[in-house]
């Protein structure tokens, strides 16, 4: 008996010189919704679980007094002193930022309910004065953002919202942004330099966004004013193009050796001629016939090809048959 006494008075004594070590930490980061004396001290011991206080918002801070601590520890069997002289601790609380493009994204639909007078082609751009880092959720929430209130100038583009994340928890805080909206246009734009006579591919395409008030309309914004054309004049990568520097790619250059045809029903006439204009498919040239030695109109439908058609058909016609009748 004494023996087993005397044990158990030693295993009191050898904890609570543990608990009695314990030191209070100045400032801390929890995870979840409690702060505990476990989070609090350093060794807290069989008392690590007891709950203190609330913890803050993900992403924020708040403060415990150490009088209020002093006291739950006590009740707990934790003896320490304030050699430190500490008032209060600080307390965060870890969370996951919510991304900015899921806040401005939230922040325009917003804004576009309110303003109709975006225009069709166009999307919104946010930007934000301070950013958004201060807008974070538990660790196991989902990362969305409800905006509460929105006050928007349609003049200057300035709004302030006021939002919370995540959207579905309605005892989450709210948070305050502020910043600039504006509508913006995606054009394409080269990716290299490319010289007349070149033809633009589609792997040399790039995107970039401009504000509207930029993009007017003899901007190229779609791939088909760009694929399969060629510049007038040289062109440098990454700067927005003009509809009217754009043609298609010359097929047929003046003083060319081309192929001319004609067909009405089942006749067709060809013959060669020299092209006395340059051009790209589509394009109507003059052709001087080699043979004739007469000048024609056709319309040029491939490399160094011409079909001659009305009005100047019937006379193509005679004049590719007689050029014909002479070979």
């Amino acid at each position: 008996m004494r023996i087993a006494c005397l044990t158990g008075i030693l295993a009191a004594a050898f904890f609570a010189g543990a608990v009695a070590a314990a030191e209070l930490r100045p400032a801390i980061t929890v995870t979840g919704e409690t702060v505990t004396l476990g989070d609090l001290f350093d060794d807290a011991g069989r008392a690590a679980h007891v709950i203190v206080a609330n913890a803050p918002a993900p992403g924020l801070k708040s403060e415990i007094t150490v009088s209020r601590i002093s006291l739950a520890a006590r009740r707990n069997g934790i003896e320490w002193r304030n050699n430190a002289g500490l008032t209060h601790i600080v307390v965060g609380r870890s969370g996951l930022p919510v991304p900015e493009h899921e806040v401005a994204a939230a922040i325009a639909s917003a804004i576009e309910t309110q303003s109709s007078s975006l225009p069709s082609a166009a999307t919104l751009q946010i930007d934000f004065v301070n950013g958004t880092a201060g807008i974070q959720v538990a660790e196991n929430a989902e990362q969305s953002v409800r905006v509460e209130q929105l006050s928007f100038n349609p003049r200057n583009g300035a709004f302030n919202a006021i939002v919370r994340a995540p959207a579905n928890d309605m005892m989450s805080p709210l948070r305050r942004v502020a910043g600039r909206a504006y509508p913006v246009i995606d054009v394409p734009v080269l990716t290299r330099d490319v010289m007349p006579g070149d033809v633009v591919r589609r792997n040399d395409i790039d995107w970039i966004r401009l504000p509207s008030t930029r993009v007017s309309q003899n901007i190229v914004t779609s791939l088909a004013q760009l694929v399969g054309m060629s510049p007038r004049n040289p062109t440098r990568a990454g700067e927005p193009l003009r509809i009217s520097d754009m043609h298609p790619p010359l097929v047929v250059e003046k003083g060319a050796q081309i192929d001319m045809s004609f067909v009405s029903g089942s006749l067709t006439l060809t013959a060669r001629g020299r092209a006395l204009d340059s051009g790209a498919v589509g394009d109507v040239v003059n052709v001087l016939n080699s043979r004739s030695n007469r000048t024609v109109q056709g319309i040029i439908e491939g490399p160094n090809m011409v079909r001659i058609d009305a009005p100047g058909a019937a006379r193509a016609a005679a004049a590719l048959d007689a050029a014909a009748g002479n070979s």
